[in-house]
């Protein structure tokens, strides 16, 4: 797939704004993100079809577009539908029941992903 189509793709995921908004924490709070301290991919999928990536990478305290860049790798890689992801990244939607109703998927270290929760709250108050 095209670097014109992955984009193509972001643009129509609601996942895209969330990611917009975490980043512009990000970027305004580092520390936020580096107390993750933890390459975490998301694959978000559309009707159980892979859409795109976004990676968070607690090491060097950023979030960006896309799978992690050459030279890293993700210590945690999380599936989840866009809309699921949406309602977790708002705090309407609990990550260990989407999980138990395996709605969430975790390839990884387990217990790097349940630092997110940092992350989330502090996005749910926006």
């Amino acid at each position: 797939m095209s670097k014109e189509d992955q984009t193509k793709i972001s643009l129509e995921l609601k996942a895209k704004m969330a990611f917009d908004e975490l980043n512009k924490r990000a970027s305004a709070q580092p520390t936020l993100v580096k107390k993750i301290g933890a390459i975490i991919q998301f694959d978000i999928t559309k009707n159980g079809k892979f859409q795109h990536s976004w990676t968070i990478d607690g090491k060097q305290g950023i979030i960006y577009d896309g799978k992690p860049t050459e030279g890293t790798t993700a210590q945690v890689t999380i599936t989840v539908d866009d809309n699921d992801f949406v309602e977790l990244a708002l705090g309407k939607a609990n990550a260990s029941a989407l999980f138990a109703k395996g709605k969430l998927k975790v390839k990884g270290n387990v217990m790097l992903a349940q630092k997110l929760s940092t992350l989330f709250k502090e996005q749910s108050k926006l």
